[in-house]
């Protein structure tokens, strides 16, 4: 007669010996990280100053964090948790700080100055002077901005623009917004006495990091625009803009802005390339080079114009 339970015996006897490898493995796995665990350090004194003294700049933070894992490898956890907590103890100081902000509160901005003068042969003077003030809150970012350049050539204007703006972005998400742009212009060496443009679209930012951003927007705008030949135009049009910008170190930072309008009678291409170094402080010095396009300008006018800058600019 077969004993019908052996075969059930020789299969837990083989079960028993394979629970017990796994048993082992996963002790002996849990014992290194435990000895893993005991044998990180805490953070050097000295490194951990250097940390503190960052924690208000979130690149040069960055900067430091790297370097002390790279120095001190066996502190790296500890070093990535403390740069974490200062992260988010300044997130939650922010959000505060923009719930609590009042009409006339939070405001910041730049302003610009540069230009010549030469006497001789020749007589010259020209000025570029701007201003960009913003806020934002929680749901808001506003946006203002002026600029004018002026110049004269032996006692006759040859250059004569200004511009004043406001943009307002609500954002709806992480990355998007809704926008209202508002602009004035002035150019009549391009070939209008006065151009006002009223706008809204969608905006989103494809690149979002602490050293380099870009946004794309897009939506319709309505002109009016009073040329120089007496030609008036009131149209819609659509609008397209890029807005970027690049910290490429703690002293110098590349911005670029660009907007194009396009309608059934014209094309307007406005570029701003601008190149910031940080003088000390809150001094700069910025390097900045326009480009306008107008694809159907008055007769007798160029469809291009170009403004180099060399100016100061102050933050506050």
């Amino acid at each position: 007669m077969v004993d019908a339970a052996g075969p059930a015996m020789a299969n837990l006897a083989g079960i028993k010996p394979a629970w017990g490898q796994w048993r082992m493995r996963w002790e002996f796995a849990a014992m290194a990280l435990v000895a893993s665990a005991a044998q990180a350090e805490p953070i050097p004194a000295p490194v951990a100053a250097m940390i503190e003294a960052a924690a208000g700049d979130a690149a040069k933070l960055g900067v430091v964090a790297d370097i002390a894992k790279q120095t001190n490898p066996a502190s790296a956890a500890e070093i990535d948790a403390r740069v974490a907590e200062i992260n988010a103890a300044q997130a939650k100081a922010r959000e505060e700080k923009l719930a609590s902000q009042g009409l006339m509160d939070g405001w910041s901005g730049q302003g610009e100055a540069g230009g010549f003068f030469s006497t001789g042969n020749t007589e010259n003077r020209g000025v570029a002077v701007g201003v960009t003030v913003t806020k934002e809150t929680r749901s808001w970012k506003h946006s203002v901005r002026a600029l004018v350049d002026y110049q004269e050539n032996e006692g006759v204007t040859s250059r004569e623009r200004y511009f004043a703006g406001y943009e307002g972005n609500w954002k709806f998400s992480q990355r998007g917004y809704v926008l209202l742009a508002l602009g004035y212009e002035r150019d009549p060496f391009t070939g209008f006495n006065s151009r006002f443009s009223e706008s809204i679209g969608i905006g989103y930012r494809v690149i979002d990091t602490k050293r380099l951003s870009l946004a794309l927007e897009a939506g319709p705008s309505l002109r009016q625009t009073r040329f120089t030949d007496g030609v008036n135009d009131n149209v819609f049009a659509a609008r397209g803009a890029l807005n970027a910008k690049w910290i490429i170190n703690d002293a110098l930072t590349f911005t670029q802005n660009a907007s194009i309008f396009h309608d059934e009678f014209n094309t307007s291409v406005y570029a701003l390339s601008a190149l910031t170094a940080r003088l000390s402080g809150k001094l700069s010095a910025r390097f900045s080079f326009q480009f306008n396009s107008e694809s159907d300008p008055p007769a007798g006018r160029e469809t291009v114009d170009t403004v180099t800058r060399a100016t100061l600019v102050y933050s506050f």
